[in-house]
């Protein structure tokens, strides 16, 4: 598949996950049932009725009618066996973006248009009428009309899209960076969790469960979506927002770092330390106020940190870690201490996450955390006036692009 085609295919998810999105921020009542991925794509429930709805983007493909056909000749199945074993009705929606041919489609369709436009088809050479297959009368055929609603005229990608972060700038008094990279982000992947689940109940949801869950301000990273919006551009969003200006201020800064053991390299690692230590300390006889960033390793081995720790020492970078001999016990005090142009601490290591918590609670200066995590974010405080900024990584050059 061209990188082309991909784009489109990817679109293609995007924009139904992006309906499916929408269609639970509009809903007036937050306790509407909402169902992905049920009898069509998204199934609406409210007080008063069902509607199944199938939604589709076809940015490139001109409009013809045999492009719905199937879906409408699964739909219309679907209503008849309704009908014969007495299940409760609903009603079906289309919705579909088409590059061109809307108007070869007249509205309102007839019983006799329906017949032989969507629901008669050949295959090799053998004519199938799918209304004489199921049995199904005029006069049932002409009900299934009613409570059928095609629309293939529907919202452009980009547009839609430009809905949704309308909506939840409103919803959650936000800026259009928050709603994109928290907010948006966050409803994708509550919407290709619910997508998976086998068990359909798994799969309900409502506006006030979904709202709940998507409520987190932390940068994920979504594969289709860096692909989509392109990873440098991502990435470079990311460093305009929150590391732009961060050398200005004397802050305790905090980089929380979690590493993949699978795909772990020292040296990696050791050169994005010494870049977080060149960009956000500030040890020179001319400084007023001096200060360095503390940094913290996830998954990391006592070892491989002391290896570490004695290289950056070797080349040059003074460090400490608050235990100051041999058996002591961890000091936030020594932590704090001036530091001094004769003796210029580049970088303070936080051994584990309960040093990493007291350092935290002890600050004597206004303290940003910027937590870069695999996969769920693993450490969490109580202090709400604290920055906490949470960004999901694949790799360490990552964090390197985006500081």
């Amino acid at each position: 598949m061209s990188d082309r085609s991909a784009i489109h295919t990817i679109k293609g998810y995007f924009y139904q996950f992006d309906y499916t999105i929408l269609q639970i921020l509009n809903q007036e009542n937050i306790r509407n049932s909402l169902t992905v991925e049920a009898i069509e794509d998204l199934d609406i429930e409210t007080a008063d009725e069902t509607t199944a709805i199938q939604c589709k983007y076809y940015e490139i493909t001109e409009y013809n009618h045999s492009v719905i056909s199937k879906p409408i000749q699964l739909m219309l199945k679907d209503f008849i066996e309704r009908k014969r074993n007495g299940s409760q009705e609903i009603r079906y929606k289309i919705y579909g973006y088409y590059k061109s041919g809307q108007d070869k489609l007249i509205e309102p369709i007839s019983v006799d248009f329906l017949k032989s436009t969507f629901l008669t088809h050949q295959k090799d050479k053998v004519e199938y009428k799918h209304h004489e297959i199921l049995r199904a009368k005029d006069n049932e055929l002409e009900q299934f009309i009613s409570i059928l609603d095609i629309d293939i005229d529907a919202s452009e990608y980009t547009h839609q899209l430009e809905i949704i972060f309308k909506k939840l700038i409103e919803i959650f008094d936000c800026d259009i960076f928050e709603a994109e990279h928290y907010y948006y982000n966050n409803a994708l992947n509550e919407i290709k969790k619910l997508s998976i689940e086998s068990k359909i109940d798994n799969r309900k949801t409502s506006k006030l469960s979904f709202l709940e869950n998507i409520n987190k301000k932390q940068v994920i990273f979504n594969k289709w979506f860096i692909q989509l919006k392109g990873r440098e551009k991502h990435l470079r969003n990311l460093r305009n927002k929150f590391f732009s200006s961060l050398n200005v201020e004397c802050f305790n800064r905090f980089f929380l770092i979690e590493v993949d053991i699978d795909k772990y390299n020292r040296s990696e690692l050791i050169d994005l330390i010494l870049v977080i230590s060149s960009k956000y300390s500030k040890v020179t006889k001319r400084t007023p106020e001096r200060f360095c960033p503390f940094i913290f390793i996830s998954k990391l081995n006592e070892t491989e940190v002391i290896e570490i720790k004695e290289y950056l020492r070797n080349s040059g970078k003074l460090c400490i870690d608050g235990y100051d001999f041999q058996g002591a016990e961890f000091s936030t005090y020594s932590m704090l201490k001036p530091i001094s142009y004769e003796n210029p601490i580049h970088i303070k290591f936080l051994n584990n996450s309960k040093d990493l918590e007291a350092m935290v609670e002890a600050s004597n200066k206004i303290v940003h955390i910027y937590q870069f995590y695999l996969q769920q974010p693993f450490f969490y405080h109580k202090n709400n006036n604290i920055k906490h900024i949470k960004i999901e990584i694949k790799e360490i050059s990552d964090i390197k692009e985006v500081i």
